[in-house]
């Protein structure tokens, strides 16, 4: 594997941990709000944060949030949701 390159595994091996984060992260919580939340410290949600980056090849934030949509893990407002209703699948 090249340097720098994460293989498809690994992007689907975040925990549950980090998935709540990666929610609250959307809802746009600090990493000291996420704490407070989940009353964990905010070195463990730094943690947390810098493994996901890790395991997404995400730099940022907002790069691991639109990982994060673009892999159906969050769902912003109805869009990019991972299953469509019935009426609206079945009209096409």
């Amino acid at each position: 594997m090249a340097t720098g390159e994460v293989s498809n595994a690994a992007h689907m091996n975040l925990s549950a941990r980090e998935m709540e984060i990666i929610e609250l992260v959307a809802d746009g919580l600090t990493n000291q709000e996420i704490a407070e939340r989940l009353t964990i410290s905010k070195r463990t949600v730094d943690n947390h944060v810098s493994n996901m980056f890790t395991k997404t090849g995400s730099k940022n934030r907002v790069a691991l949030l639109n990982w994060a949509m673009d892999h159906g893990k969050i769902c912003r407002d109805g869009f990019n949701c991972c299953s469509l209703p019935d009426e609206i699948s079945s009209d096409h």
